[in-house]
């Protein structure tokens, strides 16, 4: 008895709670006034104030729909001209809410954006495209494009930075240099080589706002360059990395200098212009007994060295040709395996593609 009761009160609980699903959403289709509501889109920036040549700025899109979404959210990002414009990187913020008697679910998301001069500049209209359904139990689901308005806003330039090009304007960055080996008073030998690894990074930064490092020719060294990214994303916070690796070949005996390096960027905790200092090095090169029979310094060496093999290959290559002539002349076996072996090499005759038309073809001309 007890059994049967606790299942017909169970029956009765499914009962009441699908019936809620079903009618709960259908009482909030409908506005007040009658009219079926549609998705609605917003956009805001997080910065309003004072807003720098190559700040970390969000833009805020909120996107919601009357029902629930049955699909992502699509972006099409535009492609400003200075300003760069990412397209989220995170999943959405979810939220729900009640807008003249209608339930609306909403999305969130942030795009992350970095002005790249100064003057007016704007974010132009973001569209997001998606499915939504009015009720769970929709069968159907109803496709909905939405489009931000633009965000106009003022970039100002940091003061004393007026003869600088692009300026970056961060926080806690880091610019920094290693060597592999470290330059010194030591005399290294021609052939000897050293790799120096340039690293920039800062919160709130993508590693390609970063400027490639200069690496200037060098006459007596040869310089090589290697760039990579290495941003990483945790939990919403960015760590922009990007590491520019450099090898300088000593080509020639001599006495080489690198010179120093400067980098200015605007710090946003101090609201003050900072310069970061690369030292120049120098490196004493001395003659390599090892490599007094190719001189890297003469272009003109490595090229006759390739020529002058090219030519021994031919010879060995004509000699051994050569000699299987000759073999071949004398003896009627060696023959046969030459033949076979230079059969894949015969040109090989294809018929016409259409024989008769040719055939007739012939007769008319004839």
């Amino acid at each position: 008895m007890m059994r049967a009761k606790r299942l017909s009160h169970l029956l009765l609980t499914m009962a009441l709670l699908i019936t809620t699903l079903m009618l709960w959403p259908a009482q909030h289709t409908l506005a007040q006034d009658g009219h079926v509501p549609s998705p609605k889109v917003s956009a805001a920036l997080s910065e309003t104030d004072d807003i720098w040549v190559g700040q970390a700025m969000v833009v805020q899109v909120r996107i919601s729909t009357p029902g629930y979404f049955s699909s992502a959210v699509s972006f099409d990002i535009p492609d400003p001209e200075g300003v760069l414009l990412m397209p989220p990187a995170d999943h959405p913020v979810m939220s729900t809410d009640t807008i003249d008697g209608t339930h609306y679910t909403i999305q969130q998301y942030e795009l992350r954006t970095w002005p790249m001069r100064a003057g007016p500049q704007a974010i132009p209209p973001v569209s997001a495209r998606f499915t939504y359904k009015r009720n769970p139990l929709d069968t159907e689901s109803i496709t909905a494009e939405v489009s931000t308005t633009a965000l106009p806003f003022s970039v100002k330039r940091p003061p004393g930075s007026e003869q600088l090009g692009t300026v970056i304007s961060a926080r806690n960055l880091v610019f920094e240099e290693s060597w592999s080996p470290v330059p010194g008073d030591e005399e290294v030998k021609a052939g000897t080589t050293f790799t120096r690894t340039i690293t920039f990074k800062a919160p709130d930064m993508p590693g390609m706002i970063f400027p490639p490092f200069p690496a200037d020719d060098i006459d007596g060294l040869g310089v090589y360059e290697k760039r990579q990214l290495q941003d990483s994303d945790h939990r919403g916070t960015l760590v922009g990395v990007r590491q520019d690796e450099i090898t300088y070949l000593c080509q020639r005996p001599g006495q080489f200098t690198i010179p120093e390096t400067r980098f200015t960027w605007f710090d946003l905790d101090s609201q003050e212009l900072r310069t970061e200092i690369l030292p120049e090095r120098t490196i004493h090169v001395v003659a390599n007994p090892a490599m007094a029979s190719l001189d890297v310094t003469d272009p003109a060496g490595f090229t006759q060295a390739r020529t002058r093999n090219k030519w021994i290959g031919g010879a060995i290559a004509l000699l051994i040709i050569t000699g299987l002539a000759y073999l071949a002349s004398r003896n009627q076996r060696i023959r046969n395996k030459v033949r076979r072996a230079a059969q894949p090499f015969k040109p090989v005759h294809l018929q016409p593609l259409n024989p008769t038309e040719r055939k007739s073809g012939s007769r008319s001309g004839s």
